[in-house]
C-alpha cells in the first residue's frame, strides 16, 4: 500500500502501512460465538422435533437453522475473505483500517485514544496487534461490528501483521508521541 490509496487529513503522515499477510478463519471471539452457535442450532432443532405441525413452523426451522449455520460458518468465511481486501495504515495521528468486500468501508481511530499495543502472536513473525489487551467477548462483539461502552466503537485490531514486533515497536512510539501532542502544556 501507498500513502496514495489512504485518505489522509490534511498535514497528516504516514508511519506504517501493510495488508495481512496471514488471514486466520477463527478468532478469539469465535470461543464465544461457536458454543452460542451449536447451542442455537441445538436448541431450534430440538424445539422443532416437538413442534413442527405446520407449514409456519417447518419454515420458521429453516429460516433459524440457516441464521445458525451463518453464526457459525458464514461470519468466519465473511471474515476471512475481508481480510484479503484489506489494508493497515498508521499516521502520526490516527490507526485506519481499509476493507471492501462488497463495498469500500474506513474505520479511523485516534492514536492518542488508543490504548498500548499488544500484540498476540502467530507462525513465524506474524501476529495480531490490538489496543490493550481484550477479552473474549470484546472480541466476540468484534465479530459483529459492535465495541463496547457507551460510544459502542468496534475495537482497533489488525490481524496477520508482519513482523509483529517491529511494527508493535513502531506502533506504540506513535501513540506515545500522539499522546504527548495532545496533553496540554504546562505553563501556557
Amino acid at each position: 500500500m501507498h500513502e496514495g490509496q489512504i485518505d489522509l487529513l490534511p498535514g497528516e503522515r504516514v508511519i506504517w502501512a501493510g495488508t495481512p499477510v496471514r488471514r486466520p478463519l477463527f478468532n478469539p471471539g469465535d470461543y464465544f460465538n461457536v458454543p452460542f452457535g451449536l447451542l442455537w442450532l441445538g436448541a431450534v432443532t430440538v424445539f422443532f422435533f416437538y413442534n413442527h405441525e405446520t407449514a409456519f413452523h417447518t419454515v420458521a426451522w429453516v429460516a433459524l437453522t440457516v441464521a445458525g449455520v451463518f453464526h457459525l460458518v458464514g461470519r468466519p468465511l465473511i471474515r476471512y475473505l475481508r481480510l484479503a481486501s484489506t489494508t493497515y495504515a498508521v499516521t502520526d495521528g490516527r490507526v485506519i483500517v481499509t476493507s471492501s468486500l462488497m463495498r469500500r468501508r474506513e474505520e479511523s481511530a485516534a492514536l492518542a485514544e488508543l490504548a498500548d499495543p499488544v500484540v498476540t502472536p502467530g507462525p513465524g513473525k506474524t501476529g495480531t496487534i490490538t489496543f490493550g489487551r481484550l477479552g473474549v467477548l470484546v472480541w466476540a462483539s468484534a465479530n459483529f461490528g459492535a465495541g463496547s461502552g457507551k460510544d459502542r466503537k468496534p475495537p482497533v485490531i489488525l490481524v496477520g501483521v508482519s513482523e509483529v514486533a517491529k511494527v508493535r515497536e513502531k506502533l506504540a512510539k506513535a501513540v506515545d508521541e500522539a499522546r504527548q501532542r495532545q496533553e496540554p502544556t504546562v505553563g501556557k
